[in-house]
C-alpha cells in the first residue's frame, strides 16, 4: 500500500545524518567532556577555538611550550521529540493495525468491523499530526591545531569544521485519509465488500524537508600578554577565512531522494576574526576571566523556494540563515592539579528551522593525577531552549608528550561522544 510511504518518509526525517543545518560552534574533546568550556580554561592547543588571548596567558604551571590537537572529532545526536522511538513503534501499533481493519471489511461488514475501521483510521490521523514538524538532530565537528604559547607572542594555526544535521516530515494528508474513511464507510452502508488499498496512490501530500548549514575555517591566532597597572591582562585575535554553506531541499515523501540534497547548496567565503581577552582577578594567578567574540562578522545566506508538485502542489519559502557572532565570558579556577571553569553565552543564537535557539551555560572541573590521567566531568544547558541539561565526562591519558582524550555527552534526549588525539611539550 503506497500509505507505507509515509513512515520511509518520517524514517528518512530521522535518519538522514548527511543533511546539516545550523552548526553550533566546535568543541574539542577536553571541553567536550567539561560542559563546554574553554574560554578561561582552554589549554593552549585548543586556544583558538575559544579564547585566542588564552595563548598568552601567563601559566602558573604546566604550561605548554607547544601544543597539537590532530585532530577532535565529536558526533552528538539529539531526538527532544523522541522522534526515533516513535518511528520504532509506528508500523506496528498505527500502520499494521489500520491495514488489517480494512482487510477485515473484506469479509465482515459488521457494526464492530466498522467501529474498529473508524478507531484505526482516528488513532492513524491523530498520531501523523503529533509527529508533524517534529524532527531529530545530529551535530558533527572536527579540528586540528598546531600552537605554541608565549607571553610576548603566541602563535597558532588552526582548522576546524561543524556541521548541523536536521529533517522533519510535514503532514499534509489528513483529508485525504479523511476522505478514504468516509469513502470507506458509504462502501460498507451500501454493503460493497471491495474496498480498494490503492486508493491512496499518487496522492500523497506529505513531504520531507531537510535543512543544512555547515560551517569550515582555517585561521591563524596572535596574542599578547600586557601589563596594566600591575595586572596582566592577554588579548588575542585569530584572522581567518570561513566557507559558509546552506542547504535547502523539500520533496513529497515518494520523490523524496537524499543525493538530490546536493543540488540546494547556497555557499559563501569571506574572510572573518575572533577576538578575545584574559586577565587573572587575584594576586595568586587562580581566578582567571575570559572574553570572546567569534565570527565577529555576521554572514548570511539565503536559500531558494520550491514548489512541491503533486495533486495539490505545495510551495515551500526559503530561509535566511545566518553565522551570527557568539559572545562569551567564563571563569576558572585552578588549584595545584585541578580545574573548575563556567562560560555563558552572552548572545543567543537563532535557530535554523524547528530546533531551539541557542544560549549554553556550561561547568566542568577536571582532576590531573601525576599529570598522566585526566578526570573530567561537566554539565551543559541551553538557555534558549526547553531541553534537560546535558552532562559530560571524559578521560585524558598523557605519556611522553602524546596524549589520547575521550568524551561523551547525554540526557534522555541528546547522545554524544568525542575522540582526540594530540601532544604537548
Amino acid at each position: 500500500m503506497k500509505f507505507r510511504l509515509l513512515t520511509l518518509g518520517i524514517a528518512m526525517a530521522a535518519a538522514s545524518t548527511h543533511v546539516t543545518a545550523g552548526a553550533p560552534n566546535f568543541l574539542d574533546s577536553r571541553a567536550f567532556a567539561m560542559g563546554g568550556v574553554g574560554v578561561a580554561s582552554a589549554r593552549p592547543a585548543a586556544a583558538s577555538f575559544y579564547n585566542p588571548a588564552m595563548l598568552a596567558v601567563k601559566q602558573t604551571s604546566k604550561s605548554d611550550g607547544f601544543g597539537l590537537i590532530l585532530p577532535s572529532v565529536a558526533v552528538v545526536a539529539t531526538d527532544e521529540d523522541e522522534l526515533i522511538d516513535e518511528i520504532d513503534d509506528f508500523e506496528d501499533d498505527f500502520l499494521t493495525p489500520f491495514e488489517n481493519s480494512i482487510e477485515t471489511l473484506k469479509t465482515d461488514l459488521g457494526s464492530a468491523a466498522v467501529a474498529e475501521f473508524n478507531t484505526r483510521t482516528d488513532a492513524l490521523d491523530n498520531k501523523l499530526n503529533a509527529l508533524n514538524n517534529d524532527n531529530a538532530i545530529v551535530d558533527i565537528g572536527a579540528g586540528l591545531s598546531v600552537q605554541v604559547p608565549g607571553q610576548t607572542l603566541g602563535v597558532g594555526v588552526f582548522v576546524s569544521g561543524n556541521a548541523r544535521v536536521s529533517a522533519t516530515i510535514g503532514y499534509n494528508d489528513s483529508a485525504l485519509l479523511n476522505q478514504f474513511r468516509t469513502d470507506v464507510n458509504q462502501a460498507v452502508t451500501d454493503g460493497d465488500p471491495t474496498i480498494d488499498l490503492g486508493y491512496l496512490e499518487g496522492d500523497l501530500q506529505s513531504n520531507v524537508r531537510a535543512i543544512g548549514a555547515a560551517t569550515s575555517q582555517v585561521g591563524v591566532t596572535f596574542a599578547h600578554n600586557f601589563e596594566l597597572g600591575g595586572r596582566d591582562i592577554a588579548l588575542g585575535i585569530s584572522p581567518k577565512m570561513v566557507d559558509f554553506r546552506v542547504y535547502d531541499y523539500s520533496a513529497d515523501v515518494e520523490n523524496f531522494e537524499a543525493d538530490d540534497l546536493k543540488d540546494t547548496k547556497k555557499s559563501d567565503t569571506a574572510i572573518n576574526f575572533d577576538l578575545g581577552m584574559a586577565t587573572y582577578l587575584d594576586d595568586d594567578k587562580r581566578w582567571l576571566f575570559g572574553l570572546s567574540v567569534l565570527n565577529v562578522l555576521k554572514q548570511d545566506l539565503k536559500t531558494d523556494g520550491r514548489v512541491i508538485a503533486g495533486a495539490t502542489p505545495i510551495s515551500v519559502s526559503g530561509l535566511t540563515v545566518e553565522l551570527e557572532p557568539t559572545t562569551t565570558a567564563g571563569v576558572s579556577y585552578s588549584g595545584l592539579n585541578y580545574v573548575v571553569a563556567v562560560d555563558l553565552e552572552l548572545t543567543e543564537s537563532k535557530a535554523v528551522y524547528l530546533e531551539d535557539d541557542r544560549q549554553f551555560v556550561g561547568i566542568g572541573a577536571e582532576y590531573d593525577l601525576f599529570e598522566t590521567a585526566q578526570f573530567r566531568i561537566g554539565a551543559r544547558h541551553n538557555l534558549a531552549g526547553s531541553s534537560d541539561p546535558v552532562l559530560t565526562t571524559g578521560f585524558g591519558l598523557t605519556l611522553l608528550g602524546a596524549s589520547v582524550e575521550l568524551a561523551a555527552m547525554g540526557n534522555s534526549n541528546t547522545l554524544g561522544a568525542s575522540f582526540q588525539v594530540g601532544s604537548t611539550f
